[in-house]
C-alpha cells in the first residue's frame, strides 16, 4: 500500500479507538495483531496478541482511566516509508481521577496486506505511572 494510505489508516485507527468502534478497528487490523507497550508502563506492559484481546485492553484502559469523550490526540509528526508508519502524538484527556492527562507518545505501526499487523507504543512511562496512581 502507498505510504499516504497507511497514514490515513493511522488516523482512522485512532478515530475508531476514540469512538469505541470495534468493527472499524477489526477492519483496520490483522486478526493476529501484536501490541507492545513499554516494560515500565503502568498498564499492560509487554506484548499482547490477537486483535480482539488487544482491543479489549485498549478500550477498557481508556474507559477506566479517562472521562468518556474527553480524549484528544494531536499528531505532531507522521512519517511513513513502505509498510511502516511512525507517529509522534500528544494525548490529552480528563482523568476519572479529576486530573488532566497530557502525555507524548510515539507509535510505530507495521502493515501487512493493507492492515495494521504490529503496533509498538513508546510513552513517558514515569508520567503515566504517576498519573494512574
Amino acid at each position: 500500500m502507498p505510504a499516504h494510505e497507511n497514514k490515513q489508516r493511522i488516523h482512522a485507527f485512532f478515530e475508531a479507538l476514540g469512538r469505541g468502534n470495534r468493527q472499524a478497528l477489526h477492519e483496520l487490523c490483522c486478526e493476529d495483531l501484536d501490541w507492545t507497550v513499554p516494560q515500565g508502563a503502568a498498564l499492560h506492559a509487554g506484548t499482547h496478541s490477537g486483535a480482539g484481546h488487544v482491543f479489549e485492553l485498549m478500550l477498557s484502559s481508556v474507559g477506566d482511566a479517562f472521562v468518556m469523550g474527553s480524549q484528544r490526540i494531536n499528531f505532531d509528526l507522521i512519517v511513513a516509508e513502505g509498510e511502516v508508519v511512525m507517529a509522534e502524538a500528544s494525548v490529552h484527556a480528563k482523568g476519572t481521577n479529576g486530573r488532566d492527562y497530557n502525555n507524548v507518545y510515539v507509535f510505530v505501526f507495521e502493515f501487512e496486506d493493507g492492515k495494521i499487523r504490529k503496533l509498538r507504543e513508546h510513552v513517558d512511562t514515569r508520567y503515566a505511572s504517576e498519573f494512574f496512581v
